[in-house]
């Protein structure tokens, strides 16, 4: 795409300050945005007498600084008529006019796109789930959207990185920006191996109205989108809402009913979204998408320390104590053992419920149950539910 027709993309979309809708309007009455640059009069539009003067002002300057600011961080410039402009995102109802690209332009028009989405303050629980759905998604050639937010949407993108899949970041602000600051590293890692992306211009800072228009970019991008824990009132409910207006699937893991704080996935499920207990449940409903190439990850590569907490609350010095004594039974134990009891540290769960946040049958399961009661770390509660011993 020729410079000049790039800045009068830029030029226009600073005039209208994101409002696609009237962008598109304009490009479509004059037949493009060179013709709308090169008009003088705008007598037949239903436009402001303020809107007139502004596209009657040519002045390029402004454009032409945002082009070197993208050039400076090594980014890119891709307008909606761009031949590399995401179809699936072209085709939403309010497309955004400009996209800044941090990273490669991956070609999402025929490949599998999950966006995953879900709570800032997730449980070990949510977070197991999500690192192992999103792996098998990887491993199977999905690409994963996410708006790199703390939390699910961190997890996600890494265990697709560590599986040598495609992550693609959309964030709230311009692209010379790191947001959350504890994510640097997980910035750096999908512009090395997939993209990051924003419809906001270098030098935006992350404010709050920004993240529920980057949420329709996520949905937009994605042919669905997987809540894997959300709270009733949630950024992450906004996005799937999004998706379900664009007509994009969306797929929930459901969370027991007795736990309020996440139950805005089970909300979706009586919806309509998909129920998810295997990630072959999304998969198997796009048998026609084609699949990436996976690129295998040296084990040395893969991070230990890049998740965040698990939601907690503030403890009292006796609840502390507790704590303290089940955490070192926990950090006793090693492997499989150690994560169920992770889980079970979060809340009891039924057996079943168990046995697909560990993806392990119940059969083997049970054995390992059994085992951590005679350690004397976990209990069984009537109705085959277990939770962590005080």
């Amino acid at each position: 795409m020729e410079m000049e027709h790039v800045l009068h993309w830029l030029w226009l979309t600073s005039k209208f300050n994101g409002a696609n809708r009237k962008i598109a309007k304009l490009t479509e009455f004059f037949g493009s945005v060179d013709e709308v640059y090169a008009s003088r009069t705008f007598h037949n539009l239903k436009l402001t007498d303020e809107e007139k003067r502004l596209l009657c002002d040519k002045d390029l300057s402004h454009a032409e600084k945002i082009c070197e600011e993208v050039a400076r961080i090594g980014g890119k410039i891709i307008a909606v008529d761009d031949p590399n402009y995401p179809k699936l995102l072209k085709q939403t109802h309010t497309p955004p006019t400009v996209l800044y690209i941090k990273g490669m332009v991956p070609s999402l028009d025929d490949v599998l796109t999950i966006g995953v989405v879900g709570t800032r303050n997730m449980s070990v629980y949510g977070r197991i789930v999500t690192e192992r759905l999103c792996a098998n998604l990887a491993k199977a050639g999905a690409v994963t959207v996410s708006g790199m937010a703390a939390g699910i949407d961190a997890v996600g993108a890494w265990a697709t990185i560590e599986e040598g899949g495609i992550a693609v970041g959309v964030i709230g602000c311009g692209i010379d920006m790191v947001y959350p600051t504890e994510n640097a590293e997980l910035y750096k890692a999908i512009a090395e191996r997939g993209c990051i992306m924003t419809e906001f211009p270098p030098g935006t800072p992350p404010i709050a109205k920004n993240f529920p228009i980057r949420n329709r970019i996520i949905a937009g991008l994605s042919r669905g989108v997987l809540v894997t824990e959300a709270p009733p009132k949630s950024g992450a409910l906004i996005t799937a809402r999004y998706a379900m207006d664009e007509g994009r699937d969306v797929f929930a893991v459901p969370r027991n009913i007795s736990d309020v704080k996440y139950l805005g996935t089970n909300m979706l499920i009586q919806q309509g979204a998909k129920l998810i207990n295997h990630p072959n449940d999304i998969l198997c409903e796009y048998p026609y998408a084609k699949k990436i190439e996976v690129k295998e990850v040296p084990a040395k590569e893969k991070k230990e320390h890049h998740h965040p907490p698990a939601a907690a609350v503030k403890p009292t010095k006796a609840k502390k104590d507790t704590d303290d004594k089940i955490n070192e039974k926990i950090k006793a134990l090693a492997g499989t053992e150690r994560t169920i009891a992770e889980m079970l540290a979060e809340r009891g769960m039924q057996i079943d419920e168990i046995s697909r946040a560990a993806d392990m049958p119940v059969s083997e399961l049970n054995t390992l149950l059994i085992m951590l009661e005679m350690k004397g770390v976990i209990e069984r509660l009537p109705g085959s539910a277990y939770r962590i011993k005080n």
